[in-house]
């Protein structure tokens, strides 16, 4: 048998909603300018891929400490190329 955990939405301070708020509306308009443009929502070329894209690129230059493309990461060791220390 199956366990169904159902979540109640915790109730926010103002900031938190209006914080939302602003992300909705941020979405909505990024949703109306691509239908103005003729851009699609989903496909190859849609703003959701572009805006995946966006935004795992931003979380990977955070991670890293530079961004995609930057010479600081050319030849620069791994754990997985650096090599081997003994103690």
């Amino acid at each position: 048998m199956t366990e169904t955990t159902i979540q109640t939405p915790q109730p926010q301070d103002s900031a938190g909603a209006q914080a939302d708020a602003v992300d909705e509306q941020l979405a909505a308009h990024l949703v109306e300018q691509a239908r103005e443009r003729g851009i699609s929502l989903v496909g190859r070329d849609g703003l959701l891929g572009r805006v995946t894209k966006l935004v795992l690129e931003g979380e990977l230059t955070d991670h890293l400490g530079y961004p995609h493309g930057d010479p600081a990461g050319r030849n620069a060791a791994t754990p997985a190329t650096a090599p081997a220390t003994r103690p």
